[in-house]
């Protein structure tokens, strides 16, 4: 099922590097006989032509709630529930079509629908009006000659059967089955049911049911999923797509785009019924994008989200838009950095769910780096614009002018992450700390004035602390943290973090050295930073100064926090022995950050 927002975002068009998109096309699509004619077009041609093959242009946003129909939350962690067939209640099955593998135009059929306000069936009469060689076109009687004629089916046979933006001479079924394998032929028709209906929706002004597929229709008789409330329902026992008629404009390219994301659906059923819904909807939306159709809305709204974890489903479809754009990157990443499009073929037909799924194929593949370190790659590759294909432009969860930051809260699902910029970053020192043991990584990407830009690991202590320096030509800074364990039950896990932005030179302590009541013999150096240290430790250097010669005592060794009230301000210490032959007044102390001394001292003053 989709959901298409009525009023689309307004695409913006996005440059990319002739060099960069004149590779992209026949690699990505595996379309050798276009490099001949994409050399010869000149930039702007080619330009337009990459617009009609998915790049940044205008776009169809699709939420699609498939899964709602195997699962009620539609949220799924080790993959969908399958349907339960139930005892034959008399005749009342779906109506069960010829075998013979042509049906003349005009056939009549009433077929079950689900109403996805009450979650229950109804029945929809509907008119065969177009015979391809894989398709049939049925269309709701109410809908012909207002919504739908003639040309509209001839239109989408044409699409599905010969000719798609990437490929005027193989259409959806051809491009699709090349790669992934033939569908499922339940009812033994040889070709798959379109039907053109107007989808009773559950949704409000903004977003329409714009198509789906039910996992339902590949049992037989009456059975019972959890997608329907435990309501017994009939299956239509079909190799079947459903594609909305109003407010879809079923003459569009974007109803074609519906089409081919619900027939991937379906080849993705074939191989694995329980797949996750992440993996399914990024298979889907990477295999309408292989037919040339953009992908433009989801994108953008995973610009303007990016945090969201790539792993979770929005429950009820609810802001859905910005996990399209997650796991279909995700899934391009794949392609273009590890193995093209076989490594998509092995996903889809892996057995394996989830996270799992996922890296049994990229293991089949030779592929040895865990998911967990592509996932640390493509959140940077995100910020970068490190594709081939597409071009983004992701809007970070805020920007910081003015430091120091104060400390800052935040919140990490699993397999997420969060970019956090950072204006006139020249000599921040930025501190990090997050209450997850594990699987936490930190990155800062630096963009400094003479043009180039770097990445740093923020190195990260056993207490998941840590803190970096930036250097004094950085203009312009992002905070990257992210969270990745994969878990058995990884999509239940989270992490708290803390933040901060200060700059360096400016932190200073109020500091005490006092001798312990209780053993006179050890002494406590006290220590109150003027600024919250988030990711920050001071460290103690003792110095002896006797016959005005200097000399080192004890080693720089980490204060540790005594206090922290609930504004966050925090009291350090640090503990030692003094032997009996060392004189009190002759121990200096140096309590320094991030290398530099910021306060000195002696026992005595």
């Amino acid at each position: 099922m989709y959901i298409s927002t009525i009023q689309g975002a307004v695409s913006k068009q996005q440059d990319k590097k002739w060099s960069q998109l004149e590779a992209a096309v026949p690699n990505l699509l595996g379309l050798p006989y276009l490099c001949s004619l994409l050399v010869s077009l000149a930039p702007a041609s080619f330009l337009v032509l990459m617009l009609l093959l998915g790049l940044p242009g205008r776009g169809s946003a699709y939420l699609c709630g498939t899964p709602q129909l195997s699962n009620p939350t539609g949220v799924v962690v080790n993959g969908a529930n399958t349907p339960q067939q139930l005892p034959a209640l008399g005749n009342r099955t779906a109506p069960a079509l010829p075998a013979a593998p042509a049906l003349p135009v005009g056939t009549e059929r009433t077929f079950f629908a689900p109403d996805f306000r009450s979650m229950q069936q109804y029945t929809v009469s509907a008119v065969l009006r177009g015979v391809g060689s894989f398709c049939y076109v049925f269309v709701e009687e109410s809908e012909w000659n207002t919504r739908v004629t003639t040309e509209t089916v001839q239109a989408i046979i044409r699409a599905f059967d010969n000719a798609t933006p990437a490929n005027p001479q193989q259409g959806i079924y051809p491009t699709l089955t090349k790669f992934f394998g033939a569908p499922p032929d339940l009812d033994q028709n040889g070709r798959i049911i379109l039907l053109l209906l107007n989808i009773r929706d559950a949704h409000g002004a903004n977003q329409y049911t714009a198509g789906f597929f039910n996992p339902t229709d590949q049992s037989r008789g009456l059975l019972r999923t959890p997608g329907f409330r435990g309501f017994p329902i009939h299956s239509n026992e079909a190799d079947m797509l459903y594609v909305d008629t109003q407010p879809l404009d079923p003459n569009s390219e974007r109803a074609h785009n519906v089409i081919a994301h619900e027939f991937q659906h379906l080849l993705n059923w074939q191989h694995d019924a329980r797949e996750a819904t992440w993996v399914d909807e990024g298979c889907a939306s990477y295999a309408a994008f292989l037919c040339g159709y953009s992908m433009r809305e989801h994108v953008a709204a995973f610009e303007k989200m990016p945090s969201v974890s790539l792993i979770t489903w929005s429950e009820g479809n609810v802001d859905s838009l910005p996990h399209y754009g997650a796991a279909f990157l995700w899934m391009l990443y794949l392609h273009e950095q590890y193995g093209g499009i076989g490594t998509l073929v092995e996903i889809v037909q892996n057995r394996g769910t989830s996270l799992t799924g996922v890296s049994d194929a990229l293991a089949s593949r030779g592929i040895t780096q865990t998911i967990s370190d592509i996932f640390l790659e493509w959140k940077l590759a995100n910020y970068l614009s490190d594709y081939r294909a597409v071009a983004l432009s992701l809007v970070p969860r805020r920007w910081h002018h003015s430091y120091p930051s104060d400390t800052q809260q935040g919140q990490l699902s699993n397999f997420s992450a969060e970019y956090i910029g950072f204006k006139d970053a020249a000599g921040l020192t930025l501190g990090f700390s997050s209450s997850s043991p594990a699987s936490n990584a930190v990155h800062a990407i630096e963009f400094h004035n003479n043009g180039t830009v770097d990445i740093k690991e923020v190195k990260l202590s056993a207490g998941n602390m840590g803190s970096l320096v930036l250097p004094n030509t950085v203009t312009e800074a992002l905070l990257v943290p992210s969270l990745q364990m994969e878990t058995i039950n990884a999509q239940a896990q989270s992490a708290t973090y803390q933040y901060s932005a200060v700059r360096g030179a400016h932190i200073t302590f109020i500091a005490a050295a006092l001798p312990n009541p209780v053993h006179p013999r050890y002494w406590d150096i006290i220590a109150k930073p003027t600024e919250s240290l988030v990711g920050l430790t001071p460290t103690v250097t003792l110095m002896l100064f006797e016959n005005n010669v200097e000399r080192l005592y004890k080693e720089a060794q980490a204060m540790y926090i005594v206090t922290q009230d609930f504004q966050d301000s925090r009291l350090y210490r640090f503990s030692f022995l003094l032997e009996p032959e060392i004189a009190p007044e002759s121990v200096m102390y140096q309590i320094s950050l991030d290398s530099r001394t910021a306060v000195t001292g002696s026992l005595t003053e």
